[in-house]
This record gives structure tokens, sequence and C-alpha cells, in this order.
């Protein structure tokens, strides 16, 4: 039996307007194929007061769009029809699954759990190309999130149409004779850049989610299928030279199985669990020099991890970059003990790159006005092989670990909240990781107090505290998030017998979230000299107090010229907890998006004198003169046929020192199913100040060099798809960076005033001490075919290649590099992974 939904909808939590309530149909309504019958579709009220979002904002729509909704004991069913006057235009580009492009597109929301905070999103362009996505916290949204749902598109004389069948078991919701769904439809036009919602979703509200409006006289007793499996299989070659490395394989092969389940514990909680998980398929990361003192921020790729991580977000400071208490890339690492493997003549050694996930389980949904998140990961003991002139040994380099985190959060119907996080990190050493921490807990409270509909006063409270040897704990107080052997510092001192590390970090705000013209934001925090969360979550230093200030003047209204511009002016502030001034700039930027839909902006930043504290790797501060820069970028119009993104950057300082940045990526769409994107980063360095490194004979040296680096990166990306399940992605970069030294000279008194006399020259001894010079180049490159199959199900063939030649050269020359490039042997990897997917 199909019943007729009904429909209400609210633009504010106080305003509700007319519904109508569901009626059952005859059997008859459903055609012996499965589908609706044309009747049953007229039957139900068509729904078509859609507003226009963009560009002006609560304007009339230039074309009309009604959508209709049914619905059986298992299934929502939407239907959208998209009118246009002018239906040759219509615009709709087949890419892979979840992939943006500037199409025609029609997309469905739905609040099921009616918390206006959480939302799925299911969305198709006209030809048939499918997205889904998770909405948290009303504005955040992860397209990460993959469903099980059908959807079928049709064009017709007068526009298009999507009919969309969302099965019940794919959403969350309690049982009820009487429910209600928040609930909102959102159309885009791809040729006039036009955007219009059912009800107006207000780009000058402070939500998204909160903006919905209703679907009401949904009545569901029955409950719908909870368990989902996929289980897998993974078979793997691998081909390589082993050079001078006799534990390498020229071939090794390699075949696992695995599962994936997902089950619906109550209709609010899901538990999803993966067994021996394989991430073959995912895009190697891109190569990087780091020349400073702090590690480099990888995003999250890998699908188990990706998805429902807004649920465990836990912002613990992020003005300055990357952050938050769970960083999820900690499980699986790179082996922390590679680095006490033996070296020297006739030794060599072989061990995984990334430690092995064994199982991870996770728990999400809700619990009445509570949101919820518990995980728990372990990775197993991974081992090295040594090879020491003839005679084999074994050697520990990571510990079996556990990984648990938590996350609660209470919401309120004015979008406040307050919540709290928990991580714990447990790890069973060996005798040989000793110098590893056994434990580490962190504990964090926040808060987002929402008043006058606008404006918003957010905070939170953390704590940290690690275990270990006192080997342990001494290798982490020197640890470049520390530093605790600075000879310099007041505020703590190094002491080798401590077993443990602890501390705190917090911050307060206020700003203005939303408006059509104002907004702002200002706010204070700290992070005591022992906070650490790096065990499981990413921090780049502790000992740090700042302020920052932002002001925003903007304008949504479309003219002749714009169809949006936006003003900002930053301010912001840093000291160490001795004292010293850190951080000292402002800037000022700008950006539009032009009538004709190209965007651009600009923008200058100035920092004056202050001190790094981090300059010479744990030794006295230095004084740096601040860097003014500048920046600008343009993007032409994504919907024309070849389009192109530019960013240029640079700056200098009083002392010689500068940078300068380009890059360049050009879209080309020759055909409506094929995507060729070329990008070229070139940057250009000369740092008078550059750490050298540390030389030790009567005493101490702190050494820095002059250096002219030169980076040069290419990047191609060739997406093919020949149907809306089955694609061809295709993704290459070589990479060099080159770097020479000299002018070397020493640190004397880093707090004078004048840069003449805060360094001698210095006779440093290359041969003895180590070229610093370096040319790195690497090539990378991951090629996946991808077929559904079947609904859920996915077949993945993958072949990567990776090449490293680090040959220290001293300079950069083009032509020479690039070749150098492919003039090592490469590593091959091919994958084939079949997955399957059950519900019951």
């Amino acid at each position: 039996m199909l019943f007729l939904a009904a429909l209400a909808f609210a633009t504010a939590v106080d305003a509700v307007v007319d519904r109508a309530d569901a009626a059952p149909l005859a059997a008859q309504a459903v055609r012996a194929n499965g589908e609706i019958s044309d009747q049953a579709w007229r039957g139900a009220p068509a729904v078509d007061a859609f507003v226009q979002r963009e560009p002006q904002e609560g304007g009339r729509p230039s074309q009309r769009t009604e959508f209709r909704v049914l619905y059986d004991a298992t299934t929502l069913f939407v239907q959208v029809h998209a009118f246009d006057s002018d239906p040759e235009r219509i615009v709709g580009y087949l890419t892979r699954r979840d992939a943006e492009s500037p199409s025609d597109w029609i997309r469905v929301l739905i609040d099921s759990y009616h918390d206006r905070r959480t939302a799925f999103e299911f969305a198709v362009n006209p030809a048939g190309v499918k997205e889904d996505g998770y909405w948290t916290n009303d504005t955040n949204r992860d397209d990460s999130w993959d469903a099980v749902w059908d959807v079928k598109v049709s064009r017709e004389a007068d526009g298009w149409s999507a009919e969309f069948r969302i099965p019940f078991s794919q959403l969350r919701f309690t049982q009820s004779d009487a429910l209600t769904f928040g609930f909102a439809v959102s159309r885009s036009i791809g040729r006039l850049n036009e955007t219009s919602t059912w009800p107006l979703l207000a780009r000058s509200a402070n939500g998204y989610v909160s903006s919905f409006g209703e679907l009401a006289g949904l009545s569901m007793r029955a409950s719908p299928k909870k368990i989902e499996l996929v289980p897998y299989t993974v078979a793997s070659l691998t081909r390589q030279r082993p050079g001078d490395n006799a534990l390498l394989s020229p071939s090794a092969g390699n075949a696992a199985v695995g599962l994936d389940v997902k089950y619906a514990l109550t209709p609010g909680l899901t538990f999803t669990s993966t067994f021996n998980p394989d991430f073959g398929q995912v895009e190697a990361d891109p190569a990087v020099v780091n020349l400073t003192a702090f590690e480099t921020f990888f995003t999250e790729r890998r699908p188990f991890f990706v998805e429902g991580s807004g649920v465990f977000s836990f912002d613990s400071d992020c003005w300055d970059g990357p952050c938050s208490l769970f960083y999820s890339r900690r499980v699986g690492r790179a082996p922390q003990g590679a680095d006490t493997l033996p070296s020297g003549d006739g030794i060599v050694t072989d061990y995984p790159a990334q430690s092995t996930i064994l199982g991870a389980g996770k728990l999400t949904g809700r619990v009445g006005r509570f949101s919820l998140g518990v995980m728990h990961a372990v990775t197993q003991e991974e081992t090295a092989t040594i090879l020491d002139n003839g005679i084999r040994s074994q050697q520990s380099v990571e510990p079996t670990t556990n990984y648990t985190v938590g996350r609660v959060r209470r919401e309120f119907a004015n979008q406040s909240s307050v919540g709290a996080m928990f991580t714990s990190t447990v790890r069973r050493l060996p005798e040989a990781l000793q110098i590893v921490p056994d434990r580490a807990f962190t504990g964090g409270l926040d808060f987002d107090a929402r008043f006058k509909a606008r404006y918003s006063l957010t905070g939170y409270l953390a704590a940290t505290s690690v275990h270990g040897d006192a080997a342990a704990i001494a290798n982490l107080q020197q640890d470049s998030r520390h530093y605790y052997q600075r000879p310099d510092a007041a505020a703590f001192a190094f002491d080798p017998s401590r077993t443990s590390l602890g501390g705190s970090s917090g911050r307060i705000g206020v700003a203005k979230i939303g408006g059509q013209r104002v907004r702002f934001m200002s706010q204070f925090g700290f992070k005591s000299p022992g906070f650490d969360l790096n065990d499981a979550g990413f921090l780049r230093r502790a000992d740090e107090r700042w302020t920052l200030n932002w002001f925003q003047v903007r304008s949504d209204v479309p003219n002749r010229w714009f169809r949006s511009r936006q003003l900002n002016v930053n301010e912001y502030a840093t000291w160490n907890n001795d004292g010293d001034l850190l951080v000292n700039g402002a800037n000022v930027n700008a950006n539009a998006t032009f009538a004709n839909n190209w965007e651009a902006g600009a923008g200058a930043n100035t920092n004056k004198l202050s001190s790094d504290d981090r300059m010479t790797r744990g030794g006295p501060i230095v004084l740096t003169e601040g860097f003014d820069t500048f920046w600008s970028w343009i993007r032409t119009d994504k919907r024309r046929q070849v389009s192109l993104n530019e960013f240029l950057g640079g700056g200098r300082n009083g002392v010689g020192s500068w940078f300068r940045d380009l890059e360049l990526t050009l879209t080309y769409r020759p055909i409506a199913a094929l995507e060729i994107t070329s990008g070229v980063r070139h940057g250009r360095a000369n740092n008078q100040e550059q750490w050298t490194g540390l030389v030790t004979d009567a005493r101490a040296h702190y050494v820095f060099g002059h250096l002219d680096q030169t980076t040069v990166a290419f990047t191609e990306r060739v997406n093919y798809p020949m149907t809306p399940n089955l694609s061809l992605q295709l993704y290459a970069e070589p990479f060099v960076s080159g770097g020479s030294y000299d002018a070397f000279k020493e640190l004397v008194n880093g707090r004078a005033l004048a840069y003449a006399d805060r360094y001698a020259p210095f006779a440093y001894d290359r041969a003895g001490s180590g070229d610093p010079d370096f040319n790195v180049k690497s090539f990378r490159t991951t090629n996946v075919l991808r077929w559904e199959y079947r609904p859920g199900s996915t077949l993945f063939v993958v072949w990567q290649q990776a090449r490293e030649n680090d040959a220290v050269l001293g300079d950069y020359r083009f032509g020479r590099d690039m070749r150098g490039i492919f003039g090592v042997p490469p590593k091959n990897v091919f994958l084939v992974k079949l997955a399957y997917w059950l519900n019951y």
C-alpha cells in the first residue's frame, strides 16, 4: 500500500504553514515493473513555492519548479519537475559519482531527525550523475557520505524531471504514527548560475539545515532494514627493482578479504565497522619538502574515516592552521620507530610504510537532544627486517595500539550546543619502543551559545595527559611542539626524569555569524607549554596565547557589475607563556563574483618585528623581521568548455628574504563526459635565515644559511565516466624541489634589535657536518577504474606508481631534474578490489 505524504513547511522554528494529510492509494497505483503510475503522482499535491537563493536572495526564480512526495513502508519517493523555457540549454555533464560540475542539479534534503542541525542530501543532474552528502552542525557538509539509493531522470519538452527512491533504511528516525521530517528541495540552473529552493535557504541566514521546511503526515510503524554487509576481496601485485636492498622482492603478490558492517542499533543510532580494511584505491598524498620545525598536515582520504568525520570534530585551535583533538590519520600512521633502526655500510632494512589496521568500529547518531559518536580502532605491531652484513634480524617499529574517541553534544532549539570529547591512545610497547609514550588521554568541553538569532558566543577548554618511560617523555619534551630544552625559557624547564606531561588549552570568542552586510569575530585563546594532542589529534605547537579579530563587509545583492562581494580586515597577535611576541600582523583582503561569473580576490598582509622560539630547533629565541606579503587569485567561469584558476603570491622582509608562488590550473571539457585538468605550481624562495643545523665543538653553534630554493610540480587529472556508474580516473604528479645553501652564519645574540648584531659569519664544514643542499624528485600516479555494478556494490581496478630520486646536486635545473625523475626504477602496484552490498 502506498501512502500520499502530506507536506508542511516552516521557515522558522515558530512559523508553520498548511499541511496535508496522507491518504491511502489503491494497489494498482504501482505498475508491474515497480514504477509509480502517473495517476498516483497526479494525486499528490504539488508544491511550487520556490524562492531564489542566488544570485538574488529572496527573488522570483527565472524558471518554475515543483515537487511531489509519496511513500510506502520501505521507501520515500520524491518527484521533482524542473520546468525550463529553453530545454535545449539544460546542462548535464557526465562525471563520476559525487563529482561536482557546472550542471543543472536537483537536490532533495531530508532532516529525518527533525533536529534542525543534521540532514541527508540526495542530488542528481540531467545526465543521471548522483551526489549524496550528510550535513552536521547546521552548516557543515560531509560529501564523503555514501548511501544506497536510486534515481531516474528524464528530459521532457518543457524541462527535465527526477524521480528519487530513497529507502528509509538509509535515513535515521524514530517510528511513529505521525512523523515530521525537516525537508527542502533545491534546484540549480547551470547556464544561469542560479539556485532556487523550497523554502528559502538564505545565504544571509546563520544556518542551513535550520532553514528547512517540514514534510509531515508520515506514518512509520514498521522497522526498516537494519543491517548492511559489504564483504570484499582484494588482490594486489607489487613490482619493483630491489637494487642494493636484498630484502626487497622484485615481484610480491598479496590477497586478502575484509568486511564492512553497518547496523542500525536503534532508529537513531548506527554502528559501522570495518575488519581488515584496504584503502588501495585512495589517491596518494602529494610530495612535499618541509623545511620547518612542524609536521605536515595531510587530509584524510580513507572512506571509513572520512564518512561521518564531522561527528568527531572539536576544533582545539584553528586560527593558524589545521587542528583537532582527533586526527584520524594517526590510526594507521607511519611506524614511529623507523628512526631507531641501524644504518651504515652493509646494512639494509625493510618495514611497512603504514601500520596495519586490524579493525575499527564507530557508533554515531542521536539519543533525544544529544548527538553521539564513539569510535575504537586497533592497529597491529609492525616489525622491520634488518640485514646487517648477511645477518638477518627483526626489530619492532610500531606497537599494537588501541585508539578510542568519544564525542557527545547537547543541542538546543535555537542552534546553541554544549559538548564534550574524549580520546585515548593505549600502546602495548615492546622493549625496543620504550621511546614512545604508552598512554595518552585528552578531554575537552566546548559550547556555542546563540543569541539574537545572528550572534554566537563560543569557547572550549581542553586538557591532555601523556604517560610513558622517562626516555619517551624526554623525547616529547624536546619535540618541536614543546622545546622544553630552550636555554632562555622561563615558564618551563626540561626534566629528563619525568614520566608524564600534561597541559591545557582554551578559547573564548564572540561573533556575528549572520546578516547581509556586516559580520565580525573576536577571540582569545591559550595553550600551555605541556599541552599535547598528537597521539590521537593534530597540534603544530603548544606554549601560545593569541588574540584574533576579524571584520567583514559583504553584499550578496547583485548589480550590473557584481553578483556578490566581500571586504575583510584581520588583526592578530600571539605570545608564548614567557610573554615574547611571536606574531604581530594584520591583513586586508577582498573578493568578488562578477556578473559574468568570473571570481577574483586579492589581499595584503603585514607582520612586524617579532620573536621566533622555534627557529633554532630548541635553542635560544631569535628576533625576526616580519614579512610583508600579497596574494591574488582569479577563477574564470567554470561553466565554459575551458576554465582557468590562477593564484599569485609573494612577499619580502627587510633583510633580503623573499618568495614568489604561482599556481595555474586549466580545465578542459572537450565533451560532456571528459574532463582534463592540468596544473602547474612554481615557487621561488630566497631565505637569508634558513636553519642549517646545530654544530657542537667546544660550544654549541646555531648555524643558518642563505637558501636559494626552486620548486616545480605538475598535476594532471583525467576523469572519463563512461556511464554514471562506470568511470576512469587518472592522476599523476611529477615534483621537483632543489635548494642550495651558502653564506653560512651562526647566531650570536638572538634578541639583538639590529639584524647585523644577531649573526656572525661561520665556516660550515659540509664534509664533516653534512651537506644541507637538496634536490628532491618525485613522481606519483594513481589510476582507478570504478564500476558500481549494482547499487552499493563496486569493482575497483587500480594501478599506482611511485618514483623517488633524492640525489643531492645542490641546485635546480628544470630539464635535468625532470629527466632525473624517470631515470630511477619505479615501484608499481596493481590492485583489484571487489565489494558486494547486502541489506537485511
